[in-house]
């Protein structure tokens, strides 16, 4: 064999070990590329029932909860990375800030350190909710005050009260300075469909919770949300919370789905040209079937709000055995100030045999009670449609007879 020959082996046999050696390196390089960017997947999924746009993964050192995307299928709207306080956190934190865009991609990533302890609140439900987790300390400021029927929080907005909670306006135009003055450690709003970010908000470089539960479409899947405010807010109470919840709910529905099928039940008023009812798959929608009630839309196969015609409603009028809405002010509306509103309710069934009730949300913390305790309003439902049931479920709580 030449020296020539020889050589060109020699080369040969070279050039193929720095390749295979390449190979190696950069298929170890990817394998830890693609542990980085898919962490989520490598945890334990806290499994979720009802919830559709939430989803919790429990890692070594932190959680991942991922808010989806209500309005865009298979959409994220935000990742939250939840690390406890504490030394050893303090390294996880760490580590996560400098993988987090690799581990969250374009989806909006926060990493918070938990249990969270001074945050601005910008709606009733999620007040009352802390409340019942015993975390209400953890508010530190709120928006919408006059509309939040919780006498602890309105008592706390003195200056005298303490630990006080701070007035931030409304929500759709918060005070950014009072909010800039109390460095919360985050701010819990609900999201919009193309709302176009948050503003100025968003500048401050605070944290923001998109809680966009209010978007679950079955009575429950809203509900198993307070496992998430749970972890944010360091909260033992949350499992046993929903538990109960769900469990009540449940024996509602079974003993409703032994009842014959009761009265059908409108729920809404018209508003200026439209007439606005629930979805066949709404929460609204669910909760009537739940009751055993007749629905005339139930059908309908939207989740959520069904913008309809005074007249498509009308010619329906005299099906509707039940009108059960909701009002803001200082009285009930009687049955003159409702023909006032709009001539037409005089078509319906119920304005002519007298099954016409109201909830006030002005007097009475409705939507603080009820938003996360779907059994509370089945329980109306079920009564309103089966009024027999008054005998073993008690009189109605919310609703009043006109």
């Amino acid at each position: 064999m030449t020296i020539t020959k020889r050589y060109y082996q020699h080369y040969n046999m070279l050039a193929l070990c720095v390749l295979v050696w390449l190979s190696g390196f950069m298929l170890l390089f990817n394998s830890c590329g693609s542990r980085t960017a898919t962490a989520l997947d490598s945890g334990d999924t806290i499994q979720l029932v009802y919830a559709k746009y939430l989803q919790l993964i429990r890692h070594k050192g932190y959680t991942e909860a991922v808010v989806l995307n209500p309005w865009k299928q298979g959409g994220e709207l935000h990742r939250y990375l939840l690390v406890p306080k504490g030394l050893e956190g303090d390294e996880v934190a760490k580590k996560l800030a400098d993988q987090k865009t690799a581990i969250t991609g374009t989806t909006p990533c926060d990493i918070l350190r938990t249990p969270l302890t001074k945050s601005i609140i910008t709606t009733s439900a999620h007040c009352q909710l802390l409340y019942e987790l015993g975390r209400q300390q953890a508010i530190a400021g709120v928006c919408d005050l006059e509309y939040i029927l919780i006498p602890d929080v309105q008592r706390r907005t003195s200056h005298k009260s303490r630990p006080y909670i701070s007035n931030c306006g409304s929500s759709m135009q918060p005070d950014i300075e009072r909010i800039m003055s109390l460095r919360p450690d985050a701010l819990l709003l609900s999201p919009f469909e193309n709302s176009g970010g948050y503003g100025k908000l968003s500048a401050l470089q605070i944290p923001i919770i998109e809680a966009a539960d209010y978007m679950e479409t079955s009575p429950l899947g809203r509900s198993e949300w307070i496992k998430f405010y749970g972890l944010l807010y360091g909260s033992e109470k949350a499992t046993s919370l929903f538990s109960g919840i769900e469990k009540s709910y449940l024996q509602l529905k079974a003993f409703a789905a032994k009842l014959p099928l009761g009265y059908s039940i409108l729920t809404e008023r018209k508003t200026r040209s439209v007439w606005y009812v629930s979805g066949g798959r709404s929460t609204i929608g669910t909760l009537l079937q739940d009751a055993h009630a007749r629905y005339l839309f139930a059908d309908d196969t939207h989740s959520g709000s069904l913008p309809m015609s005074p007249e498509q409603i009308l010619a329906k009028a005299d099906k509707v055995d039940v009108w059960a809405t909701k009002y803001w002010g200082d009285h009930p509306l009687s049955r003159a100030e409702l023909l006032q509103e709009y001539p037409g309710y005089s078509q319906l069934k119920a304005m002519k045999t007298g099954r016409v009730f109201q909830a006030s949300t002005s007097s009475q913390p409705y939507f603080e009670q009820t938003s996360f305790h779907p059994e509370r309003l089945l329980r109306e439902f079920i009564i309103l449609s089966h009024p027999e049931t008054t005998r073993s479920l008690g009189a109605l709580r919310y609703y009043l007879r006109l």
